[in-house]
């Protein structure tokens, strides 16, 4: 499962590569690896070894770190021996404090109000992952998914397939005009047509949910103008006016005269972004780490994943140079396409949405500014990744008005 963990930069620049994430109450840490080991092999003793009919040999498992972040490890293990072995990754939730939970203690503007606990996420994570594999199936010949194998509740463990296979963020950064697509082994003709898959996945998730309940976030017009006007507050604090400008303002000037009173809203996926995303070497595409705990505007999904493109770090450090404008727009259309699929895309509303999006990074970048270590290599970083976001802010307002 390679790409289902990115690694942070220093400063600024890690939060272009997070979702608006959920903040965890709590103060103890997460279940140890021993502790989780014995609840799994308990799991596999009373019955989760079925799912492994093929696999002889132990039925014990011992795990392996694959990675450890603030809020959640990752741990592999395998199941069976000799011919026959299986690999499921267990994602164990913990409760340590981090600086999600840091930034909204401070109060910044966020898309995204309220904290749950590390049960409450496993479990909201666990069901999006069922939904998945009872929407694609394992034999969709576009899409493929993540199997989830089980649920350890008292350890807030989620256990599911291993994926070898690349996400949609490496094979993207693949296509980079930087790298000599000779030495490419991910950029392949099945993968060119994972752009539309994108979209098409995103459209089948949203309706297969279209009868679930889920508490309502920005569920209308008015909602979506007053975060604009709080961004614009927060920014023009931390940054100063003159360097913030209208942009903010101007994003409520342009929900007001383009977005419905009421927002058509659906259950999200909650980080919908090339990162969550495995592709086959035939194309198929497998989407994991879905938090579907609120009802959002439809538009939202759709944006975090078109601004995750903008946003790669790649193409921030380079000034936009790993990817030209045609490239992008290219891959951005067919997202759009295939999501509104057959209907005409609510292009300027899509705008909106992505400017909002990026007010919420732009002000996550500068509210971390002063955090950690190397303050004036962060500082630097948030200069470079602050001016990139307003002009990015920039392109948006005047693609509204063209």
């Amino acid at each position: 499962m390679p790409g289902s963990v990115t690694a942070r930069t220093l400063g600024g620049l890690e939060l272009l590569a997070t979702d608006g994430g959920e903040t965890v109450d709590g103060d103890d840490a997460r279940a140890e690896p021993r502790i989780v080991e014995v609840a799994i092999n308990k799991w596999l003793a009373d019955g989760g070894q079925h799912l492994f009919p093929a696999r002889g040999g132990t039925s014990t498992i011992t795990l392996r770190a694959l990675s450890v972040r603030p809020q959640c490890a990752l741990y592999v293990g395998t199941v069976g021996g000799g011919s026959g072995v299986s690999t499921l990754v267990a994602k164990v939730r913990g409760h340590g404090p981090s600086w999600r939970g840091d930034l909204q203690s401070r109060g910044r503007p966020r898309l995204r109000r309220g904290s749950a606990t590390a049960s409450e996420l496993t479990t909201l994570e666990y069901g999006g992952l069922r939904n998945i594999y009872t929407t694609f199936g394992m034999s969709h010949p576009e899409f493929g998914v993540v199997r989830p194998l089980g649920h350890l509740v008292e350890e807030s463990t989620i256990l599911m397939d291993y994926v070898e296979a690349s996400t949609l963020r490496e094979v993207f950064m693949a296509e980079s005009r930087l790298r000599l697509s000779s030495r490419s082994a991910l950029r392949t003709e099945a993968t060119r047509d994972v752009w539309r898959r994108a979209g098409a996945w995103l459209r089948m998730f949203h309706q297969s949910t279209s009868e679930q309940s889920a508490p309502a976030s920005q569920s209308n017009r008015q909602d979506v103008i007053d975060l604009f006007h709080a961004y614009h507050d927060f920014l023009s604090t931390r940054l100063g006016t003159r360097a913030v400008g209208d942009i903010a303002r101007r994003g409520a000037v342009l929900a007001a005269s383009v977005l419905p009173e009421q927002l058509p809203l659906v259950v999200g996926h909650g980080d919908y972004a090339p990162r969550n995303m495995f592709v086959s070497s035939r194309g198929r595409l497998s989407v994991f780490d879905p938090m579907p705990r609120w009802k959002i505007p439809c538009y939202e999904d759709v944006c975090r994943f078109l601004v995750a493109l903008r946003l790669l770090g790649l193409q921030v450090h380079t000034h936009g140079a790993a990817y030209s404008q045609h490239e992008l727009e290219r891959r951005e259309s067919d997202v759009i396409a295939a999501y509104f699929a057959p209907d005409a895309a609510p292009l300027d509303q899509l705008r909106c949405y992505q400017l909002l999006i990026l007010l919420d990074k732009w002000s996550a970048v500068i509210d971390s500014s002063n955090q950690g270590w190397r303050p004036r290599l962060q500082t630097a970083s948030m200069r470079l990744a602050s001016g990139y976001l307003r002009r990015q802010a920039q392109r948006l307002i005047e693609l509204s008005h063209s």
